[in-house]
């Protein structure tokens, strides 16, 4: 352990944020005392090294020879996971490399952007079901999850009859410190990975004529180098975990815009020119990953000075990183209209060689969903009184429950995306 972590009661300061403990709903001011008195400092609660710091977290997620993903980002165990599972947010250069550009190849923006007309039908029928139970409704579990759901299941071509185990398993897990540390998986998870494992021999033994994703990286090649069909499952893995997290940001930036009434007020004006920019100041203000873990392999300084040694355990805030004041003006402040061509990249799809590799599908359907919902369901609001919360833990954003309100009947259905 470094010198940092060796001695707790050295007089250093110790952070304030409690994910576990105590997780404030919204976290931006206990994050930004961390940030101003201790910006890299060692967390009991985390027993971690915490970074908050904009360019800290930079440090930590270019540096993948110094800080490694091969422990699990979600909590890094003890020994590295075996080879054969280093897949996505669990390998390291040069083999990620090696998996992403086969993943990017099959994942192409024109392959995300052709699922536009699709996003626009499912947002639409999700709001005619919401019409015809009456005017209140849960924007999670009604709206948002669906909506997560049903694009990363055309995306890979999943059945129908499966769709429903997929929910289940793609719901966010729970985050606290116990389960992270013992590593639990669930026995949907383990029928999940039975499913997958006979999708990818099918569709191998079927050939490469289907279009959907899971086909796409049965046959992807570069160099000679294709997915086993281990592979491949994990990779699919990934891109479930990774196309849940689009509920949450979903859920999240609606809370945004609902919690400041006169930036909602400019957005109403102008749904179709603002959604864009609504969508990505909601992702730096609240977007649905607050932080993930990396584990030091050799020594390495980490900006802001701290020294990091072999087997520390490092957690780099996303969250913390998006409200830093030295990269973005006025960072607690939810402003829909920033000039991002002048700003800083935001670290909701986090940074560095793991950037989120779904980042297209993410926004394309937040933004289908948000110009859906505001241009569809009038005065949509949060409903009176109602008390959002989050749920635990260190690593995801996500509101347990957004209960919704608005003055029936919804409009005609609309193609605005």
């Amino acid at each position: 352990m470094s010198e940092m972590t060796a001695d707790p009661s050295a007089g250093k300061e110790k952070p304030s944020f409690k994910p576990y403990e105590g997780k404030s709903d919204h976290p931006w001011e206990e994050l930004a005392r961390d940030r101003a008195r201790c910006p890299v400092a060692h967390s009991p609660e985390l027993d971690s090294i915490q970074v908050t710091t904009y360019e800290g977290v930079k440090g930590v997620t270019r540096n993948n020879a110094a800080f490694s993903s091969t422990y699990s980002a979600s909590w890094p165990l003890e020994e590295p996971v075996p080879e054969e599972n280093q897949v996505f947010a669990f390998a390291d250069p040069p083999r990620h490399t090696r998996q992403r550009r086969l993943v990017v190849k099959a994942l192409s923006a024109s392959r995300i952007e052709r699922m536009r007309p699709f996003a626009a039908r499912v947002a639409n029928d999700l709001v005619d079901a919401i019409a015809a139970e009456g005017t209140g409704f849960d924007l999670i579990s009604d709206f948002a999850a669906p909506m997560s759901e049903a694009h990363i299941c055309e995306l890979l071509g999943i059945s129908e009859d499966v769709r429903e185990l997929f929910l289940r398993v793609s719901l966010l897990p729970d985050s606290t410190a116990e389960s992270n540390r013992a590593g639990i998986a669930s026995p949907e998870m383990d029928e999940w990975r039975r499913y997958l494992a006979e999708a990818v021999r099918s569709r191998r033994a079927a050939g490469p004529g289907s279009d959907d994703l899971m086909t796409a990286l049965c046959f992807a090649e570069e160099d000679g180098y294709r997915f086993d069909e281990n592979e491949i499952g994990l990779v699919m893995m990934g891109l479930i975990a990774g196309g849940a997290s689009a509920g949450p940001a979903i859920g999240n930036i609606a809370c945004a815009v609902e919690q400041h009434p006169e930036q909602k007020a400019k957005y109403l004006a102008d749904v179709e020119g603002l959604t864009s920019a609504v969508v990505e100041e909601g992702l730096r203000f609240d977007g649905p990953i607050l932080g993930l873990y990396r584990r030091t392999l050799r020594e390495a300084t980490i900006p802001g000075g701290v020294r990091a040694c072999p087997g520390d355990r490092i957690y780099f805030s996303l969250g913390a990183a998006n409200h830093d004041p030295g990269a973005f003006d006025r960072p607690d402040e939810f402003i829909i209209d920033r000039d991002w061509k002048k700003l800083p990249q935001h670290m909701a799809f986090g940074y560095g060689p793991h950037h989120c590799i779904g980042v297209n599908l993410g926004r394309l359907q937040a933004e289908v969903s948000l110009a859906t919902l505001y241009s569809r369901l009038p005065n949509l609001r949060l409903r009176p009184s109602f008390q959002p919360h989050q749920v635990p833990g260190p690593m995801f954003r996500a509101w347990t429950a957004l209960e919704m309100v608005y003055d029936g009947p919804a409009l005609p259905r609309t193609d605005i995306s």
